[in-house]
């Protein structure tokens, strides 16, 4: 992975998405919603939880281990 690919922060924008910034500073948008069908992030489709969205070792996580990679937000987020 590299180095700028790593996320720093992340900040819920609304329902389905979060404003992130990449360890070289670069920011952006991405959009979860695509994730809401799939089991294993159909839990962030709820609001609430959405919400308790943190960046941890460099991943969008969530309570229970819930987690997406840097690599697919760096590649899928709108910059």
């Amino acid at each position: 992975m590299v180095k700028d690919e790593t996320l720093n922060a992340a900040r819920v924008i609304d329902d389905h998405r979060v404003a992130v910034t990449f360890e070289g500073g670069q920011k952006a948008v991405f959009d979860c919603a695509p994730y809401f069908k799939q089991p294993y992030w159909r839990k962030l489709s709820d609001p609430e939880f959405f919400r308790t969205v943190y960046v941890d070792y460099g991943h969008l996580t969530w309570p229970g281990d819930i987690d997406i990679s840097p690599i697919e937000v760096w590649q899928d987020a709108v910059r």
